[in-house]
This record gives C-alpha cells, sequence and structure tokens, in this order.
C-alpha cells in the first residue's frame, strides 16, 4: 500500500517540482526497516535510481540494527546509499542528494534535522523513521538528555518539542505517515500541486560580466545578484561592499561562483593577472561556490585546475585567474586581493568581519536570514549598520526569494519552518501600538500563555529571528523541553508581543555537587554559580537560587522606547515573588549592551580569558543581587573581578575596547583595599613628568600604580576624571598600548593623548599626595584651573 501512494505522491511532487516527506512509524525494528526500504524502492520506481543519504545514530544498537536491515533489503537495488551518522551532518551541507532517511527514533535533534532539511532536492523523498508518540515520549532522546542539569532528574524533562514536530507532521500536506506495524496509512497529502512553471529569467544583452555566465543563472534573484557584482569591475574610490542575503536553497552560494568566474574573467583581461579569495567557517560550505566558479570558467572557455587537500577544494588556477579558499583567519593574513567573497558571514566572529573590510576595497559578504544558520546578531545588527553608516563605504543589499533546489510552496520547507519556527515573524506595529508602549500599557506573559498559543508563540519566536539573535532549531528544543528553562513576555494591552524572554533557573545546588564544582568538575547549566565557586571561592552562593536571563529581546521596530528596563523590572519582580536571591545576565561584551545593563543595576563579575571562537567577543556575567544576603557576595565577587580585570588589562584584555574595560571597571561605590602606593622617587619622576622634562617612558611604571589606585577608589574618594581621560588611562597605561594603537582606539589623536595623559597625571598626584609631599604650584594651579 505504501509503494502505490508514494507512487502517486512522487509523480506530483516531480510535476510540481516540490518534494516529499513519509513518516514511518513504529517500534519494531525490522517493520521499521521494511517499510523504509519499501519507501526508497517506490521512489527508485519512480525515478529510475539516485543518490541518498541515510541518517542514523551509531553508537545505539537498534540503531544499528535498523540500518543493518536497510541496507540488506536494498541488495541489489540501483539506488546509492551513503550510510552517515548525524555527528557528519555539518559537512552535507552545500550537498545536493535525490532522497534522505532519517532515523529519528533515538534523537531528534532539532539542528541535524533543520540542517538535512534543505539537502533534498525537487522531485526528491525524505523518509523519517519515529516511533509512536507515546512511546517517543516514555523515554529520553540524545538531545534532551544533554538539556539535563545537576538540580533535575529525567522525569522533568518536558516533550513539547516531539508533541511538536508530531503535530506538524499531521497538518501539513505533502506529507505521508505510515504505520509500519499495521501497515497502514495513516495521512497522505490532499491537495494537488501546481504544475512548476520554469521561471523566466531574463539576461542582460550588454553586460560587464559575459553574457555566457548570465545564460548559466537559474532565476532572475541570480541574475540580479549577478549585475550587483558588476559594481566590483572598476577599481573604486571608496570601499564597495556588495551584501546577498536569502533563505536557504535560493542559489547564493552558487551565484557567487558564477559571479567571480565572470569578474576574474574581465579582470584578467584588464590587468592580466588577478586573485581572487573565498572564504567561509568550514571548507564544505564554499563547495557550491566553488562548484559553479569551475562551471562559469569552463563556460568561459578555460581549463581550470584545481588543487585539492583531504578531498576539499584549496585553490582554482586557470590562465591568469587565481582563486584561494581559505578559513577567515586565514584572510586575515593576506596580503591582497582583487576581490574577497565571504560565504554565510554571519557565522563569522565579527573583529574579522571588521578586519576583512578594513584590508580589502572590494568584498561581497553573503548570509542566511532563515534557516538553521539565521543570520546573527553580530552581523545584520552590528556589522551591517556599521558598513552602512561608513562615509567611505558604498554598500549595496540584495535579498534572494526564489527557490532553485525545488518549486516554490514546496511543503517540505513549509513543514520545516514551521516546525521549527525558521520564518517566525514579529507582529506588525502601528500608531496605536506606539501610544500604547508611550504610556506604558504593558502585560507581563507567563510561559503557559506563550507556548500553550501557536500564533502567540510564533510572535515570540519572530522577536528573537528578526531582533538581534543567531538562532537555531536546538534553541527551540531547549526551550520547550529543558526543565530549567522558561519563557515570558512584554505584550502589549492588545496582545501584541514587544519582549521576549528565555529564562534558566540556576543554584540551589547540594554539597555533592558544590565539591565536585570547586574540585574543577563542569556544573551542566549553573553559569553563574560555577563560576562564583571556581574564580571566588564562595560555595554558600550556589545554595542561592536566581534566574539567568538566557535571551532578551525587543521587538525591532519598538527598541530604544524603554521596554528593555520595563521588561527586566517586571522578571525581577517575579524572581522576588518566588524567593530567588538574584538575576543575572551573560552574553558578548558589546558597548551599547553593556551599558543597557549596567544602567539597570547589573554588577559584572566575570569576564571570560579568552574571545569566543564563534562571535568574536570576550563573554562576561552580570548579576544583580535581589537581597542581602546575594549583595554581600556580589560586592565581594565584583571587587576581586575589577582586581583581576585592571591588572589583566596589559596581558590577556590587552585588546578589549578601552570603553568596554571602563564599564566593566564601573564604581560600584566599593572600595578596593589594600590600594597601591607610590614611592617618594615615583612621584618625584610623575611631578617632572607632569611639569614637562621627563618623557612617559620614564614613569610608566610609577603612572601605573597611579592609575590603579584611582580604579581601586570609589567616586567618592577619588578626583572626578571626565570620559575621555579615562578612557585615556585605559588605553595607554592600564592596556600599555603603542601610542598610534592607543590613540586611535580611544578616537584621539597621537599628540592630543600625550597632552591628556601630562594633565592626568597632575591632577591625580595633587589629589592623592598634594597634602603629603611637596607638589609645584605649577600643578596645584593646573588643578585649580587658575592660569
Amino acid at each position: 500500500m505504501l509503494k502505490e501512494v508514494l507512487a502517486e505522491e512522487l509523480a506530483k511532487a516531480r510535476r510540481a517540482r516540490h518534494r516529499r516527506l513519509v513518516a514511518v512509524v513504529g517500534v519494531d525494528d525490522r517493520k521499521v526497516a521494511e517499510a523504509v526500504a519499501d519507501a526508497l524502492r517506490a521512489f527508485e520506481s519512480a525515478a529510475g535510481g539516485g543518490e541518498g543519504l541515510y541518517m542514523f545514530q551509531p553508537e545505539y544498537a537498534d540503531a544499528n540494527r535498523r540500518q543493518n536491515y536497510v541496507r540488506d533489503l536494498l541488495e541489489g537495488s540501483s539506488l546509492e546509499v551513503e550510510f552517515r551518522p548525524y555527528k557528519d551532518t555539518p559537512k552535507l551541507l552545500g550537498k545536493t542528494y535525490d532522497f534522505a532517511v532519517l532515523d529519528l527514533i533515538n534523537d531528534l535533534k532539532p539542528n541535524d534535522v533543520g540542517r538535512l532539511g534543505g539537502v533534498v532536492a525537487g522531485g526528491g523523498l525524505y523518509v523519517l523513521a519515529v516511533p509512536p508518540l507515546d512511546v517517543w515520549k516514555s523515554y529520553i532522546t540524545k538531545f534532551q538528555a544533554t538539556l539535563l542539569v545537576p538540580q533535575y532528574k529525567p522525569d522533568d524533562v518536558r516533550h513539547r518539542m516531539k508533541e511538536r514536530f508530531w503535530r506538524k507532521l499531521l497538518e501539513h500536506d505533502g506529507i505521508v505517515v505510515y504505520d509500519a506495524e499495521r501497515g497502514e496509512v495513516l495521512k497522505r497529502p490532499s491537495s494537488e500541486p501546481p504544475e512548476w512553471v520554469r521561471p523566466e529569467v531574463k539576461v542582460p544583452e550588454k553586460a560587464v560580466i559575459p553574457v555566457k555566465i548570465y545564460q548559466l543563472a537559474a532565476t532572475q534573484d541570480q541574475v540580479e545578484v549577478l549585475k550587483m557584482m558588476e559594481e566590483l569591475y572598476e577599481k573604486p574610490k571608496r570601499k564597495q561592499v556588495l551584501v546577498v542575503i536569502a533563505d536557504r536553497g535560493r542559489g547564493k552560494s552558487a551565484a557567487l561562483g558564477l559571479g567571480l568566474a565572470g569578474l576574474g574573467h574581465r579582470l584578467r583581461k584588464a590587468k592580466s593577472q588577478v586573485q581572487l579569495v573565498v572564504s567561509a567557517m568550514e571548507y564544505p560550505n564554499m563547495e557550491t561556490l566553488a562548484e559553479f566558479l569551475l562551471k562559469g570558467l569552463k563556460a568561459l572557455g578555460y581549463k581550470p585546475g584545481v588543487e585539492k587537500e583531504g578531498g576539499e577544494i584549496r585553490s582554482v588556477k586557470a590562465k591568469g585567474i587565481f582563486v584561494d579558499f581559505i578559513t577567515p583567519y586565514q584572510l586575515l593574513k593576506r596580503e591582497r586581493a582583487d576581490i574577497v567573497a565571504v560565504d554565510e558571514a554571519a557565522a563569522v566572529p565579527l573583529p574579522i568581519l571588521y578586519a576583512a573590510h578594513k584590508k580589502f576595497d572590494r568584498t561581497i559578504f553573503a548570509t542566511t536570514i532563515h534557516g538553521y544558520e539565521g543570520a546573527g546578531r553580530g552581523f545584520s545588527i552590528r556589522f551591517l549598520e556599521s558598513l552602512k553608516k561608513d562615509p567611505d563605504t558604498d554598500v549595496r543589499i540584495y535579498e534572494m526569494e526564489e527557490p532553485i533546489r525545488y518549486g516554490r510552496g514546496d511543503p517540505v520547507e513549509r513543514w520545516l519552518f514551521d516546525a521549527f519556527l525558521l520564518d517566525a515573524e514579529p507582529d506588525d506595529l502601528g500608531d496605536e501600538d506606539y501610544e500604547l508602549i508611550r504610556e506604558k500599557r504593558l502585560r507581563y506573559l507567563g510561559e503557559e500563555e506563550i507556548v500553550s498559543d501557536e500564533e502567540r508563540l510564533r510572535r515570540f519566536f519572530g522577536i528573537y529571528v528578526q531582533a538581534h539573535y543567531r538562532n537555531e532549531p536546538d534553541d527551540l528544543g531547549m526551550l520547550l523541553d529543558a526543565p530549567h528553562h522558561t519563557a515570558r513576555a512584554v505584550a502589549l494591552e492588545n496582545g501584541k508581543i514587544v519582549v521576549s524572554l528565555e529564562l534558566a533557573e540556576e543554584g540551589g545546588l547540594g554539597d555533592d555537587f558544590i565539591d565536585d564544582a570547586l574540585r574543577g568538575l563542569k556544573l551542566p547549566g549553573n553559569i553563574l554559580p560555577d563560576r562564583f565557586l571556581k574564580y571566588w571561592r564562595l560555595p554558600d552562593f550556589a545554595r542561592l537560587r536566581g534566574w539567568r536571563i538566557v535571551r532578551i529581546a525587543t521587538h525591532p521596530a519598538a527598541q530604544d522606547m524603554g521596554l528593555g528596563t520595563e521588561a527586566l523590572k517586571m522578571v525581577e519582580e517575579e524572581a522576588r515573588r518566588r524567593g530567588y536571591d538574584w538575576v543575572g545576565v551573560g552574553f558578548g561584551v558589546y558597548g551599547k549592551l553593556l551599558k543597557f545593563w549596567i544602567r539597570n543595576g547589573y554588577v559584572p563579575i566575570h569576564i571570560s580569558p579568552e574571545r569566543n571562537p564563534v562571535s568574536g567577543e570576550y563573554s562576561v556575567l552580570l548579576i544583580k543581587p535581589l537581597n542581602e544576603k546575594a549583595a554581600e557576595y556580589v560586592r565581594y565577587a565584583n571587587v576581586e573581578f575589577r582586581r583581576r580585570l585592571l591588572h589583566s588589562l596589559m596581558g590577556p584584555y590587552s585588546d578589549l575596547d578601552p570603553a568596554e574595560a571602563r564599564m566593566l571597571l564601573e564604581d560600584w561605590g566599593w572600595d578596593i583595599e589594600p590600594k597601591p602606593k607610590l614611592s617618594r622617587n615615583q612621584i618625584d619622576r610623575l611631578v617632572a613628568y607632569a611639569v614637562g622634562p621627563m618623557t612617559f617612558e620614564n614613569v610608566s611604571d610609577a603612572l601605573y600604580f597611579l592609575a590603579a589606585q584611582y580604579f581601586y577608589s570609589s567616586k567618592a574618594k577619588r578626583p572626578s576624571l571626565d570620559e575621555a581621560l579615562e578612557l585615556a588611562l585605559v588605553s595607554k597605561v592600564l592596556q600599555a598600548r603603542p601610542w598610534k594603537e592607543a590613540a586611535e582606539s580611544v578616537k584621539i589623536r597621537r599628540g592630543t593623548l600625550m597632552l591628556m595623559l601630562r594633565e592626568i597625571v597632575k591632577i591625580l598626584l595633587f589629589y592623592y599626595y598634594g597634602g603629603e609631599f611637596e607638589v609645584p604650584l605649577f600643578v596645584v594651579g593646573v588643578v585649580r584651573g587658575e592660569d
């Protein structure tokens, strides 16, 4: 019966250039395997063969049994099947298959399904092996096991992701649900998809990029990207940046490959030799671009040579055209390149994106908005916005919409995006909504109000997608199933959500877990207690309970209207009612964000020793005590944190932005004791420096102690230096940056920085030592503002 149904459905799918999905449901390994093999045989009959994947978890004995059964049952088939463990999923991005089998019985890891949901081409088939929902909910999958924290037991893990997954299989068209135990089709598509019509592609008659390249474009979107890439032909007077944004499967990488082939050809004609560079975080992610680069070069009559390493392309050479494929970290070591293309740029650390833009005059950044890769905060909010504001940079942006691997309206894509909320959008806001915001007519929503309402959950998650978070399907899985995670939101009186929050309960640990952490073992899901234990050796803090704010995002159209602060007040009020002791947060250091948290009373207590390899930022932890008991621990941790950071700025944090360092050293009214003291000789040398004859290099030791003395003191016990003077102290004295770099980091001239430091010394010397030692009248007069 399954074969007959699939034969009909695959015929419909081919006419529409759509994919089909069959969910094989069962608990008996052999029966499930037989149904999977039947589905693949049906595809073989319809397509006459094909290449595909079989994904499974090899550490489970039953998963091995099923894949062995399927392998045996397909003996003699014309189908070519790659049997791969799920850990290989990242390597499969960019590849295209005719079919894919996903064994989800042992594990429903949302990221894996999200990544693999785009690898099958139109007319192809997905086969999912799943148990009945009641059976699935009776045990913990591999992904769910990662969500457990010490305070909870397996029985506390929720199964809302499985319930959602099953519900969406039943709701969406284009999906067949088959009971392998009873040999019965439980559901099949009900609609007749429209016949696919090849989209019209209008190729320009004359263009910079050869028409032969345009003729290889599969959609008008690709043609428009090629037209935009022509802007990079002429040597620019200002920096040129092209940004290509697309959902998955829209052919952006293919368009870049074709465009680079065309541009390389034209540039070689103009200058005899051209150097192009392609970069992405993973080599497999550049395969599609490389494939179409080669296709374009061959169409232009070249015979390109390819250099590979470990089966992956490292360079392409074609008669004066040289294309290197490198990682973003290698990109920074390049001396020159005519054009640089960075694919999946949202995954590249922010400092590397900035450095690439600074180093090269002609760059292309391509990235995904929806899908598991979703454009992250660093790219969409900070990097792209900074490019637009740069007066020395021309930015052009194009968003691709037409799918390439399959036709518009593909039911598998619709199911995938809906199941994992990949295309979620926030509420639309109008004038009446802004009036409600200004009047603070707001509601605080609890978890059940959010999660139990499909439309509200979609709008809640849409804020994360569109605001400033890099979203993955795993994030939804964690929110729905992790026992210590919970959702909160701020909505307007009319129900529209304007702030989305995800909270994680931490602390309340027993002696055994505390002892383990003190010995260096990791405490899963307890980030703030873990740092209090390991860095500040405060075991009693781990017994307190609190909420860590995992994510907070304001509606993109309602930012800077005070909603974030209102949301924090509501969370803190609820935390107090629940008897929690603190509310905390962790994030990548970013000036505007750090300022927001400090302004709302969140105290820094930790900074990571190294930059995050993905975001390129230092991670910081801040906490707000809700009672005096917690305040004691926070006060101690902050004082020790400031002491540690102050004396580490010259070492591991020498590249920390001075403005961010200054905010982290913020005085909370707590002195650091004991304060450094200067010797008589150090003071004498500083006086000579303040007056003029002594150079900075001869007093750097004394000036460092003087700066430390200033930042050790609370504001009530130190002179008032304005922000510019404090930044000068941080960049040149505490971080020991070279003069030019120190001046650039605080956006002043080198000569101005030199003068500022002498003025700072006069002010600090008189304040701290004016009554103790004889300070020249010249210095006293400067401090008092006299001529």
